[in-house]
């Protein structure tokens, strides 16, 4: 064994060498086998490789992972600093980093090694870029290279499809996919077209796969409302598309992590651990809740299920807008802006690294992303999740960016107790003044 495949083999978490008998779970659809002094201090007897970790999205979903005392492999791509905000989320033994590249197979297969589900949140809000413009081959070519990293393609559609190929081919019980609700073939946006796409060449290499397309996410560390913060504190007036009238759904990011959770405890997962040498057969198995569950294919009622998640509210882009600056009484203009010029502006703000706008997101601002009410697809109210409010926790991280903080009103953290957030003597109304706050 050489030295890498050694460290390699020491830094993966520790399990149980033979199943162990069958406890009562804390959840009621959790997996058969776990042991221990419950929640993190536990061994669920789970095994799941997370792609997409350290994203938005991803932390929250690792933090549930380690809540239940699920043994995780996390693939990275870069410094092991990046994911090691993750490690508290686990008991000792229980997360494990596996460096891979996207580009590169045999690391791929390392990262899904000995697990039963990979769960795939790879994502990006804009194109990455180099330096300078190179070939395909990597050499410099100012004539005919592009610039141009990592694409919407390549990130959307060609990684999703290659770990759902792997993953099927090694015998992973349940692949599960976090899509896009804004996913559509005839989208303006080629975020939306590739994430459509995506999902459709997911459910080629792995027909079983299960689908999560979340609308646009809100919580802490989101984008929706803190880039309105960082505009209204930084310029004088905030740039809004034509009249603001794309609708978004928000949903809370927690309400996505908790239905992906829901996913990992559907079925029996235990007895199909990936391997190498295992090439997904028909074999057919019956766990302890009387559900069948194929050595190469997701166990459960929720088998190949695509899931649209979504708030209780829309809004328009406007009312957001209007949202947030009331919110952090910033009072900053919001500019409205033909779709052309807005356009320019993006493109010269996406020569930075990480560029504060792109004309893709333009393209984005202008679609109406909402959850058909007539959708077969499963959503929160069928996971009993109710979603949770934007009011109910804007406050908490959309303060910092009024002159006072906290303490900018007498009242500081009680502005409203006592009164419903529509109330006249409210502090912080809805975001939608006509409709209640219950």
């Amino acid at each position: 064994m050489s030295l890498m495949r050694g460290l390699r083999a020491a830094a993966r978490p520790l399990v149980p060498a033979t199943a162990p008998a069958a406890s009562i779970s804390n959840y009621a659809n959790s997996v058969s086998g776990e042991q221990g002094h419950g929640g993190r201090s536990s061994i669920s007897g789970l095994k799941v490789a997370v792609f997409g970790a350290t994203g938005f999205l991803g932390r929250y979903v690792v933090n549930e992972l380690g809540k239940t005392g699920t043994t995780v492999t996390i693939g990275n791509r870069g410094c092991e600093m990046e994911t090691r905000h993750l490690r508290p989320m686990f008991d000792l033994g229980n997360m494990a980093i596996e460096f891979y590249s996207t580009r590169d197979d045999d690391s791929i297969r390392r990262t899904i090694e000995g697990c039963d589900i990979v769960i795939n949140m790879i994502g990006k809000r804009y194109e990455t870029r180099k330096l300078l413009p190179t070939s395909p081959d990597g050499a410099l070519d100012p004539i005919k290279g592009s610039r141009i990293n990592f694409g919407f393609d390549e990130v959307n559609i060609d990684i999703p499809a290659k770990l759902a190929k792997i993953s099927k081919e090694m015998g992973v019980d349940k692949f599960i996919h976090v899509g896009a609700l804004s996913a559509d073939p005839d989208a303006k946006s080629h975020f939306s077209r590739s994430k459509y796409f995506g999902e459709e060449a997911v459910r080629k290499e792995f027909p079983e796969a299960v689908i999560v397309k979340p609308a646009e996410l809100f919580g802490h560390e989101d984008r929706l409302f803190n880039w309105q913060g960082e505009m209204g504190s930084r310029l004088p007036a905030i740039p809004m598309l034509e009249d603001g009238s794309g609708l978004v759904q928000p949903v809370y990011v927690g309400d996505v992590a908790d239905a992906i959770i829901k996913m990992t405890d559907d079925g029996p997962h235990a007895h199909h651990t990936a391997s190498v040498d295992k090439m997904g057969s028909d074999e057919e198995e019956e766990d302890i809740f009387g559900i069948k569950a194929h050595v190469a294919g997701s166990g459960g009622k929720f088998k190949g299920a695509t899931l649209e998640l979504a708030g209780s509210d829309d809004f328009t882009r406007r009312e957001v807008m209007d949202f947030v600056s009331d919110l952090t009484s910033l009072n900053k203009p919001a500019v409205p802006m033909p779709e052309a010029i807005l356009k320019v502006v993006a493109s010269a703000a996406a020569v930075v690294p990480e560029p504060w706008l792109t004309v893709d997101e333009v393209d984005r601002w202008g679609e109406n992303v909402t959850l058909d009410p007539e959708t077969d697809a499963v959503t929160l109210e069928d996971l009993d999740i109710r979603p949770v409010r934007v009011e109910e926790i804007a406050f908490q991280y959309l303060h910092r960016f009024r002159k006072g903080g906290h303490f900018v009103l007498h009242e500081g953290y009680h502005a409203n107790e006592g009164k419903g957030f529509n109330d006249p003597g409210a502090k912080v109304r809805s975001i939608a003044g006509n409709r209640p706050f219950v």
